[in-house]
């Protein structure tokens, strides 16, 4: 999923099939809250969302059974996955509380590490996807344990080649993830209705989970849904479902990278592949354009424009067969936005993404046309598919399970899709804006880029950084503060979109 643009995530979705008696968990998708859109019924009526605090819900005693046979899902937020590997935990209060700023100091951030950590506080508008080379496992810890301690504003998703020493960084984008929040809202609630025993079997839809494939790499799918046991140590962790979305430029891929989560995980019996493609190729206005004089907003001290004020400057149609145009430059059009869904067959070993047969994969679109019948069917097939590992799953784990219900449980998938379009072309106004307000302050106010393009590690800065980022996580105060500092210095460069 090659991205574009970066948005920190604030909103929460909270599922309404939740026990009382049940532990409940917050989930969070990596997009913003005006994307993510609450699951409707067929009667586009929106179930009413309660807000439960865990806290407050004793764990249910397993001698004692709930009446409700409707199941808690758990929804893993962003930034609760483990690391790849063991990583000293910073302390709560450095992370938590007001620390002076700091500037980073060199033997204890690589300058490898810190133009990574700089690339992702400092994320134009037109690059959302990078690779770094020459990152040695201890720089790529160092750089993941930074995400999760939340010091970059905007998490992203890290895959990492331990042969190849190749670090991918994917940030998080409106486009990127508009065209899935939809899907897994209505996934969440699906699943939700399974009456599985939650005191045996735990259920997670994660949207940041690491994967290990092939080759020694680690990737962090778009969604991922996980079933281990409850109370034992979990030996076996399933992964019956996995979803990626990328920019039809990075079809290839984005196909490649799901037949190589596929491999490393043949038990997954739903595959999603959601492609989104833009029209025009960005690039920011000319200096003698009609969109710089226009849009500047002032001499002595221009401003940038407003969303509101912003986009109702548009001067074509708001469709997905025009672009958006303000001021006389193109900022955004989204074309198209394909699903594709695959099926596991009873006789197959793995998923084909190859496979086009209809029996197994379905495809649709969401746009420029809405055609999406054939994915709802694969995608209720898909859910069925998922109940059924539930079933044998609970019957390895105890043999006195009664799984009659779960096995008749029916899977319904009510999605209205049109309501899915509308958060796509929303997603386009938002990114429009955005791009804007990143152009903006660029020409205008002088912010630049910091981190260096060209600039590619020494070689006896690659065979020494594992013994500086060594030393670095023996030192946990110091790797705080630095870190901190990091997040201080760097803070005023991610722009948030101002409504």
């Amino acid at each position: 999923m090659s991205t574009i643009v970066t948005q920190v995530d604030h909103c929460s979705f909270y599922t309404t099939f939740v026990p009382k008696t049940y532990q409940c968990y917050e989930a969070r998708s990596i997009s913003t809250s005006p994307l993510t859109t609450p699951a409707l019924t067929e009667s586009d009526q929106k179930p009413k969302h309660q807000k439960l605090h865990a806290s407050s819900l004793p764990r249910p005693n397993r001698a004692e059974k709930a009446a409700s046979a409707k199941t808690p899902l758990r929804a893993e937020a962003v930034g609760q996955t483990k690391p790849v590997e063991s990583v000293p935990t910073i302390a709560t209060d450095v992370l938590c509380g007001d620390v002076p700023k700091k500037s980073l100091r060199s033997e204890v951030l690589t300058p490898n590490v810190k133009r990574i950590l700089d690339y992702m506080a400092d994320l134009t508008a037109d690059e959302g996807h990078k690779e770094f080379h020459g990152v040695r496992p201890a720089e790529f810890r160092l750089i993941h344990e930074a995400g999760e301690a939340g010091r970059i504003l905007t998490k992203p998703r890290l895959a990492y080649d331990y042969d190849k020493h190749i670090l991918s960084v994917n940030m998080p984008s409106f486009l990127h993830e508009a065209s899935f929040d939809y899907l897994k809202c209505h996934l969440t609630l699906a699943i939700a209705q399974l009456p599985y025993d939650p005191e045996l079997v735990e259920m997670t839809i994660s949207m940041n989970y690491p994967l290990k494939i092939g080759g020694g790499k680690i990737v962090n799918p778009d969604m991922t849904i996980t079933i281990s046991a409850v109370d034992d140590t979990p030996s076996v962790v399933l992964v019956p479902a996995i979803g990626e979305c990328a920019f039809s430029q990075n079809r290839d891929s984005v196909f490649k990278r799901m037949e190589d989560e596929i491999e490393a995980h043949p038990d997954a019996v739903l595959a999603i592949i959601v492609l989104v493609h833009e029209g025009i190729h960005y690039a920011c206005p000319n200096p003698d354009s009609i969109a710089s004089k226009e849009l500047r907003n002032g001499e002595d001290d221009p401003q940038s424009l407003s969303l509101d004020e912003f986009i109702s400057q548009r001067t074509m149609p708001r469709s997905f067969d025009t672009p958006i145009r303000v001021g006389e430059h193109d900022w955004c059009h989204i074309q198209s936005v394909e699903y594709f869904v695959w099926v596991k067959g009873d006789h197959q070993d793995r998923i084909d993404v190859r496979n086009h047969d209809p029996q197994f994969m379905a495809h649709g679109t969401l746009a420029p046309n809405l055609n999406m019948d054939a994915v709802t069917a694969m995608l209720e097939r898909g859910v069925r598919k998922i109940r059924d590992c539930l079933v044998s799953f609970s019957r390895e784990l105890s043999d006195e399970v009664d799984c009659s219900e779960l096995e008749n449980a029916e899977v319904r998938q009510p999605i209205v899709w049109r309501l899915g379009a509308k958060n796509v072309m929303k997603a386009a106004d938002l990114t429009t804006h955005q791009r804007y307000d990143l152009w903006h302050d660029e020409v205008f106010k002088g912010v630049k880029r910091s981190h260096d393009e060209s600039y590619e590690p020494t070689e006896s800065e690659c065979s020494s950084s594992d013994s500086e980022v060594s030393a670095t996580i023996s030192s946990q105060d110091s790797l705080a503060q630095d870190l901190a500092g990091f997040k201080c210095t760097c803070k005023h460069r991610s722009k948030r979109v101002k409504a």
